[in-house]
């Protein structure tokens, strides 16, 4: 694992350049480490790599709502 001083971040292209959005670094082969750009140096969240990828896939697909988007409710019953 690589020390988080000197991980190398990005923004997704989504941000636009603003200064409201998550960096991420591969901090390690298996692990991506996200972090608000706001405060780069406050707590950050960790997930497996692979998790990472569903993610960023589903969002690109589609198949979750970007946030400010209308997302349709769908009851559950239990």
């Amino acid at each position: 694992m690589c020390a988080l001083g000197n991980a190398e971040w990005w923004k997704s292209t989504y941000s636009g350049g603003q200064v409201d959005c998550i960096e991420a670094s591969g901090v390690s082969p298996g692990l991506v480490s996200i972090r608000d750009s706001k405060y780069p140096y406050a707590s950050r969240l960790y997930f497996p790599t692979p998790a990472w990828r569903a993610f960023t896939q589903a969002l690109r697909s589609g198949a979750l709502a970007r946030p400010g988007a209308e997302a349709e409710l769908t009851a559950v019953r239990g």
